[in-house]
């Protein structure tokens, strides 16, 4: 497993770099794993074994991936070798039960056929909910103003939004492509498995900086 190789070539280096890649490798997979099921996407890492109990995880791993993540965090002021091993040590069962306990599951996405055909039409790889009224495109190239309000004229019909009232953002944009990682709900895909992978990695970004 990459994520156990990762691990282990870190010990070369000293158990507290060992602790921290451990640690930063089971946040990563933490919020993969979040992602990959569909679950709601916490803003903080602290709040990922929240999301994850009772579903993904059962409450004893998800207490002590909250330990894991809260004591790496202080690990930089402790500079403590025995705390450290217990962090690796801990991560290290945690990556392996994540493993195999998180499987991609993440809800089908029915779209539509006319919001599906007037998406691929506008070169658009996926399409994300992030509010009333307010969509977020992944395209093969940022769109321009005027193919976004086409873009949202064309939907308007489909999705029984005024095309005054419907906004479309482009994933491009920073500030779209933060809410999106945040909130956003996948509604289109032109490749699901695809898609889930580029959302996983900006969340893993995003939340693990």
């Amino acid at each position: 497993m990459d994520a156990l190789r990762r691990i282990a070539k870190a010990s070369s280096e000293g158990v507290m770099w060992k602790a921290y890649v451990a640690a930063r490798t089971l946040a990563e997979m933490a919020a993969r794993a979040v992602v990959e099921a569909g679950l709601p996407r916490p803003e903080r890492c602290e709040d990922l074994p929240r999301v994850l109990a009772g579903g993904i995880l059962d409450p004893a791993d998800s207490a002590k991936l909250a330990e894991v993540l809260k004591t790496a965090k202080a690990l930089h002021k402790t500079q403590d070798p025995a705390v450290a091993k217990k962090i690796a040590d801990d991560a290290v069962e945690l990556v392996e039960r994540l493993a195999k306990a998180a499987r991609r599951r993440y809800p089908a996405v029915e779209t539509r056929e006319g919001v599906r055909y007037a998406l691929k039409a506008a070169g658009v790889k996926a399409a994300y909910s992030i509010g009333p009224g307010e969509l977020a495109v992944r395209a093969d190239r940022p769109l321009g103003l005027e193919e976004k309000l086409r873009l949202a004229a064309e939907l308007s019909a489909e999705l029984g939004i005024p095309p005054d009232r419907l906004i479309v953002g482009d994933l491009a944009e920073p500030g779209t492509l933060e809410r999106t990682i945040r909130e956003g709900k996948l509604i289109y895909a032109d490749d699901l498995d695809d898609e889930i992978d580029w959302l996983s990695e900006r969340y893993i970004e995003y939340i693990c900086c």
